[in-house]
């Protein structure tokens, strides 16, 4: 730091009358302003990271919950599988199975290959 400047009884700090600007405190204003400049510019660029994440967080969590609403419903759905009279009306339905009828059940003892 610079001593005052005296002129008269009256202290003065800075410039006075007729001095003039030295080129280091036109570096230093220089350096201030492009301080300020990159702090702003980095501050931007994380706060635009940090949106990007938050939208990307978000859509993953609507992907979970869309997820977690499907295994709920196919939970359900195995439950009501899991019942005799619900397996017997999707059978039913399907054209290709039908019911066993025992009368046409045959069964064969003493074959061959069978163990006593």
């Amino acid at each position: 730091m610079q001593a005052p400047l005296r002129r008269g009884k009256k202290e003065t700090l800075g410039r006075a009358n007729g001095v003039k600007r030295t080129g280091r405190s036109l570096l230093f204003g220089l350096a201030l302003v492009s301080l300020a400049t990159i702090s702003s510019l980095v501050y931007t660029s994380e706060r635009l990271i940090v949106e990007s994440m938050l939208k990307e967080n978000e859509a993953r969590e609507n992907a979970l919950g869309l997820i977690r609403k499907r295994t709920e419903k196919l939970a359900f759905d195995v439950a009501s599988l899991r019942s005799i009279t619900r397996i017997n009306s999707v059978v039913g339905a399907d054209s290709s199975m039908v019911a066993l009828d025992w009368d046409d059940v045959i069964v064969v003892e003493g074959h061959p290959g069978a163990q006593r």
